[in-house]
């Protein structure tokens, strides 16, 4: 199965020059029959409260091109973004598949800039696409370890993580992906922002790490894009001897 990295140097605020970037990659691997991931919040960058509302408005056109772009690729499309309803915003990821959205997911634990701005999401539930069971979270989330084993426990073989993770914080996410890939048996894929925003530095080193904790794919601090092809017989093989989701 293939997975396609989409390690943006995401730009602050100027959301027709994020989507033309995240338009060009949909159109350019038409052909796969995987995952293309992005980052967290990867059509407008981290909004503030005062630009919330106005970024949101902007970004809608060009979310739904993304869902019209999708209908021409074979992938799902996995991407982090703002969402709205009842008059509250989300930091949120759709998987996008044929135009449409198959699965959402609203992220549950904000980091200090997120407080105030977004409210907490919820919901932790998994999505089958093409017969493989897929769950997701949001960059801080990883640092949980209950999230993850919520979604392994439901039967998820990748949790896909679209990430938003910063200086000093690159070593933390290295060692907690790898983490909650072994403890629920499971593929884990972060991809993270490169470049400077939000007031910081993203560290990039966006991870594709395989049931046993095995480094498939890891990137450095430059945009890339890159296409890796995972083996799922590896979720069997971790299993053999034991299984940590039944021993909890």
């Amino acid at each position: 199965m293939q997975i396609i990295l989409n390690q943006m140097d995401i730009t602050d605020y100027q959301v027709s020059v994020n989507a033309a970037a995240i338009l060009k990659s949909i159109h350019d691997h038409q052909v796969c029959d995987g995952f293309m991931i992005f980052p967290e919040l990867a059509l407008t960058g981290f909004p503030t409260l005062d630009n919330i509302e106005a970024l949101y408005h902007q970004s809608t056109e060009h979310f739904h091109s993304i869902l019209k772009a999708s209908k021409n690729t074979d992938s799902t499309i996995i991407i982090g973004h703002i969402d709205k309803q009842d008059q509250l915003f989300y930091n949120a990821c759709s998987f996008i598949k044929n135009g449409e959205i198959i699965h959402k997911h609203r992220k549950s634990k904000l980091w200090l800039d997120d407080v105030g701005v977004f409210t907490s999401g919820e919901d932790l539930s998994v999505v089958s696409i093409n017969d493989v069971v897929c769950g997701a979270q949001i960059c801080f989330e990883l640092e949980f370890p209950e999230g993850s084993r919520a979604l392994a426990k439901k039967g998820a073989q990748i949790i896909f993580m679209p990430n938003g993770n910063m200086s000093p914080y690159a070593n933390t996410h290295y060692v907690l992906t790898q983490a909650r890939a072994i403890e629920n048996q499971c593929f884990v894929i972060t991809c993270n922002g490169v470049g400077v925003g939000h007031g910081g530095q993203f560290v990039g080193e966006s991870l594709i790490v395989s049931p046993t904790g095995r480094i498939i794919k890891k990137l450095g601090s430059s945009p890339d894009i890159v296409t890796v092809d995972i083996d799922l017989e590896e979720l069997e093989q971790s299993k053999q001897n034991y299984q940590y989701i039944d021993l909890s």
